[in-house]
This record gives C-alpha cells, structure tokens and sequence, in this order.
C-alpha cells in the first residue's frame, strides 16, 4: 500500500474496518463508526503501537492503530486479526467499539511481556502440571474459580498455588527418568500455612497425548460461565508464564500424564529448612528423590484445601 492510504480489510463485509498506511507510509489499522464516540479519552498504551481516538468533523469516531517498528509488523498483524474477529461479532457499533477496547487492553498486558522469550521443554512441563493441577484436583474442591485465583506460579510466588490455610507446589519430572524433581529455593517446601502439599507429575511425550495449550482451553471453557474479570486474571497469568497463543509458532509439545502423587509435606518431609541454614547461603536449589519418600505419600482425595 502506498503512502496515506487505505484498503477494507475483507471485502466480505460491510463494517467500517480498514488497512491504513500514514504519510510516513507506517502501517496501521482504522475503525470507524457510524456515530460520534461520547468518550474519546483512551488509557490503553501499547508497546511499539500509537493509538489515536477522536471523532471526526463529518460526525463519525475514528479509532486508529499504528505500527511504529515495523519490525514487529508479525506480532501487529496478529494483534490486528485479533481485533477483527472480535469487531465482526457485533452488529452495534457501541458495542463493538467496548469489545476492541478490552481486547486492547489484554493485548496491553501480553506485549509487556518478553514476546521472544521461548518456552522450553521444561516451561511447558511445569505449565502442564500446574493446570492439570489447578483444573483436576482444586478446582473440583474449591471452584474453577477461586481455583484461578489461588494459582500464584505466574506471579513467582514461593509456591504454585496459596490457600488459606493450605499451599501446594506442583512438580513435573520425566517417567521415563525416574520420580526425581528440582527444588529450586530454600522457600518451596517452606510455609506458615497448616498444610504443604507436594503434588508430583511423572509426563511422557507422546503425539496420543495433550499440550498445556489443550490444558489452558479446557480451563477456558469451564470459565465461560464465569465473569470476563476472571477469564481476563486466567489469560493474564498465562501470559505471565510466558504462554501467549497468539505469538506461539510451534505447536506445543504433547504430554501423557503417567504418575500423578501427593506428598504431605511435614517437618520430617526431606528437605532443607530455612531456619536451619546460615544467613550467609542465599540461593539453593537441590533434588528430591520421590521414591523414596514412600511414608509421606498420601491419597490424593484426601488433599486438604
């Protein structure tokens, strides 16, 4: 497209959504409504878009999106058919317009994000574990939720998920590798709370299995009956982790859950005391052998949460 102008974004429909270019030739992105906004205030900042919101002197609003690294063109034009998709569900402008405006604001949090950040084998075992967690064992026990609520991992908590008067830290290890996991603070298996759990995943990769992705949309489905502020807490955590559909590539590995343990985590659990160690050591990470930790194991229904 040339410099300064603009193209429908589909011919298939008669909505007001259009491809733009600025004088600087900048790619962008323009709605446009039948009438006047009655707010053009707009507190949405995107990373590396300009936005601008106002209305125009023949009577219309005009909400545009603009580029400023075309480097990033990739991420845009995904950002952009995201919007699309969302502005062709409604038939009134208003509504519309209130529609885009959240999605935006989701996109405001995911592109605070390290968007070129991967996410490892080892990412998206510890993902896959938490929500299988979250969605089979607490939430069926507290509600999906307050299950939501209570997954602290994104925010780089101690542990996965607080309770209130329970914490559970959830690992993940290789079967075919032996029931092995990585403590990777003094503070994990530490807490005030009346009860610490350990709750431990042997996985195997297998293409017959699921992904953290089909994890996350199962989580999704069970919240559509829930509020939009819950929906938006879940995908803003997932994006914290580092899972952004909309910016993933690769589909995501397949896992079969094989084992799946609870350990009490009681004084005479086998780790390393926080109060016992010199102020000095700052930093310590260390490995637990699950199968020999046979007299702490517990079943899992009787997890108390």
């Amino acid at each position: 497209m040339p410099e300064s102008s603009r193209r429908r974004t589909s011919d298939d429909t008669d909505r007001n959504l259009f491809w733009v270019t600025d004088l600087r030739g900048d790619y962008g992105f323009y709605i446009q409504t039948a009438k006047a906004f009655d707010d053009t205030k707009w507190t949405i900042n995107l990373k590396g878009i300009s936005v601008l919101k106002r209305n125009s002197d023949e009577g219309s609003g005009e909400l545009f999106l603009v580029l400023t690294n075309k480097d990033d063109w990739q991420i845009f034009k995904i950002l952009c058919a995201d919007l699309i998709a969302e502005a062709l569900r409604y038939a009134d402008d208003e509504k519309m317009i209130g529609a885009v405006e959240t999605r935006l604001k989701r996109w405001q949090r995911l592109l605070r994000q390290d968007v070129h950040r991967e996410m490892t084998v080892e990412v998206q075992m510890g993902l896959f574990s938490e929500l299988l967690c979250l969605r089979d064992i607490i939430a069926p026990k507290i509600s999906i939720e307050r299950a939501v609520s209570a997954w602290v991992a994104p925010d780089f908590d101690k542990q996965d998920f607080l309770m209130d008067s329970s914490v559970v830290e959830v690992k993940s290890y290789r079967a075919s590798k032996g029931s092995t996991v990585s403590i990777s603070s003094v503070q994990q298996l530490s807490s005030d709370k009346e009860f610490l759990f350990l709750i431990a995943y042997g996985l195997t990769e297998s293409a017959n299995g699921l992904s953290a992705a089909d994890i996350a949309d199962s989580i999704k489905d069970l919240l559509k009956t829930q509020s939009d502020d819950v929906i938006d807490l879940f995908e803003n955590k997932l994006a914290q982790y580092g899972y952004i559909p909309e910016l993933i590539k690769e589909p995501l590995i397949k896992f079969i859950a094989d084992k799946r343990r609870a350990y009490a985590v009681t004084d005479e659990f086998p780790k390393i005391d926080p109060k016992n160690i010199h102020s000095q050591i700052i930093s310590v990470k260390y490995l637990i052998d699950l199968s020999r930790c046979a007299e702490f194991e517990i079943a899992l229904n009787t997890v108390n949460f």
